[in-house]
C-alpha cells in the first residue's frame, strides 16, 4: 500500500504548492497519500462520504477533508483550496463519486482512476472533461512498479522508509493477533466499519 501511494503521487507530476483531490480519503491508500503529499509540498484535499470520517481523520492529523454528505460540501472544498489550482484528482470509488472529483479539478488537470470500490463505471459530466480539457487515465500499481526503473523504485521506497522511520507516515491499527489466532484476525479484518489494519505477530 505505501508503495502504491507514493508511486501514484509520483505519476501525477505534482509540484510543490500544487493541489490534488482524492475520494476515499479515509481508506488505507487515501491516508497514505494525505501524509506523503504534504511531505513533498503538495496540498491534498480529501473527500469522504460521511461527516464522522472527517473527525476520524483529524485525530490522525489529516486535515483538509470534506464530507460529501453535507449539502454545502462543494463550497467547503472550494474554501479549503482558496483559489489554488487543483491539478490532479484520484478516484478510488467509481460511479458519481468520480464526477465529484472531476468537478473540483482545474483546467488541464489529470484524473487518475485508482479503484472502483462502489461502481465499476465512471460517471463524469462530459462538460467537465471537454471544457476543462481534463485527461483521464488509469493507475495500476503493480504494472507501474514492474515497468519502473530499479533506481526509481528504490528511491520511492527509500522515501517511504524515511517517513515511516521519522514517524511522519502512520496507519492506524485496529487490532493485533498472534499467529495462533489467525482465524480471529481474518474475522476481524472483515468487520464492517473497521478503522485501521489488522496485524499478525509471532
Amino acid at each position: 500500500m505505501p508503495f502504491s501511494a507514493v508511486s501514484l503521487i509520483d505519476s501525477l507530476d505534482l509540484h510543490e504548492g500544487d493541489w490534488m483531490v482524492q475520494n476515499a480519503a479515509n481508506g488505507a491508500v487515501g491516508r497514505l497519500v494525505a501524509q506523503l503529499g504534504p511531505a513533498r509540498g503538495v496540498h491534498v484535499l480529501g473527500l469522504v462520504r460521511r461527516s464522522a470520517a472527517v473527525d476520524e481523520l483529524s485525530s490522525q492529523g489529516i486535515t483538509d477533508v470534506v464530507a460529501t454528505d453535507a449539502p454545502d460540501w462543494r463550497e467547503r472544498a472550494e474554501a479549503i483550496v482558496a483559489g489554488g489550482r487543483v491539478v490532479a484528482g484520484v478516484d478510488s470509488v467509481g460511479g458519481p463519486a468520480a464526477g465529484d472529483v472531476a468537478s473540483l479539478l482545474s483546467e488541464n488537470a489529470t484524473l487518475a482512476v485508482f479503484g472502483a470500490m462502489s461502481d465499476p463505471t465512471l460517471q463524469i459530466p462530459s462538460g467537465d472533461v471537454i471544457f476543462k480539457q481534463l485527461v483521464v487515465k488509469g493507475f495500476w500499481g503493480s504494472k507501474v512498479s514492474r515497468e519502473m526503473a530499479a533506481e526509481k523504485r528504490a528511491a520511492l521506497m527509500g522515501e517511504v522508509i524515511r517517513h515511516v522511520m521519522s514517524g511522519a507516515l502512520t496507519l492506524p491499527v485496529a487490532a493485533s493477533f498472534p499467529l495462533a489466532d489467525v482465524a480471529a484476525a481474518a474475522t476481524a479484518s472483515l468487520q464492517a466499519g473497521r478503522v485501521g489494519k489488522v496485524l499478525l505477530h509471532p
